[in-house]
């Protein structure tokens, strides 16, 4: 298994012809999703 740094994922992505523009949004979207589902997970638990 190789591990790569975020760095290297991003160049690799941009090798790939991802933009970086596109990079930032699927970053943002991800968070926001990242952040409902903890939410959710959260209230499950309480």
């Amino acid at each position: 298994m190789v591990t790569l740094s975020s760095c290297e994922i991003l160049d690799e992505l941009q090798k790939l012809g991802i933009k970086p523009s596109e990079l930032i949004q699927y970053v943002i979207e991800y968070s926001a999703y990242d952040t409902i589902r903890h939410i959710r997970l959260d209230d499950l638990t309480d």
